[in-house]
């Protein structure tokens, strides 16, 4: 059983490791407040994509937005006296690449805060299980999340649920 675990996990880390260097495919959509969008964003900063392929996914990418807000996402001016984002100054974007989100985006608009809408992307007819082999993922049932550099470069992949190490290494690879 040792051996059979030591190997998931080692998969698990080569998945990982052999995603970096890599450059993150094109994904193309619409925020949740109707403005057209690309991934991997071209505009001289580095991005974090957060993705979830599965509502399995849920439970520990909730976990994650909240650290990932304060951390890097900006907040409107005057909200905060400090803002973590400033120093890094980075893309944000969610994308939900569930199968049938088309079928449930309105109740997910309507149960999400406004304040995060422009950080979703709504995936325009991509292919899921395309996107998942270019991005060599193995378990669709957990959140993934990625640092690109400013030509779309993948720099840093974390995955599974939360753990506080996990936003540090995401901070470290946008330093």
């Amino acid at each position: 059983m040792k051996i059979i675990a030591s190997f998931i996990l080692l998969c698990a880390v080569y998945a990982g490791v052999a995603q970096k260097g890599e450059i993150f495919p094109v994904i193309n959509g619409k925020t949740l407040n109707d403005k057209t969008m690309s991934l991997p964003i071209k505009n001289g900063k580095q991005s974090i994509v957060a993705i979830a392929f599965h509502r399995g996914a849920e439970e520990d990418l909730k976990k994650w937005l909240n650290p990932l807000y304060y951390t890097f996402i900006k907040k409107p001016k005057g909200q905060t006296n400090f803002d973590m984002a400033e120093i890094y100054d980075v893309n944000f974007t969610f994308v939900p690449m569930i199968s049938g989100f088309k079928k449930i985006a309105d109740d997910f608009k309507a149960s999400t805060d406004k304040e995060f809408w422009p950080y979703i992307l709504d995936t325009e007819k991509s292919d899921i299980k395309a996107i998942q082999k270019q991005l060599k993922i193995t378990d669709n049932k957990i959140p993934y999340f990625f640092v690109l550099d400013k030509d779309g470069k993948i720099l840093e992949v974390q995955s599974g649920a939360y753990k506080e190490n996990k936003v540090e290494k995401l901070e470290e690879a946008c330093e």
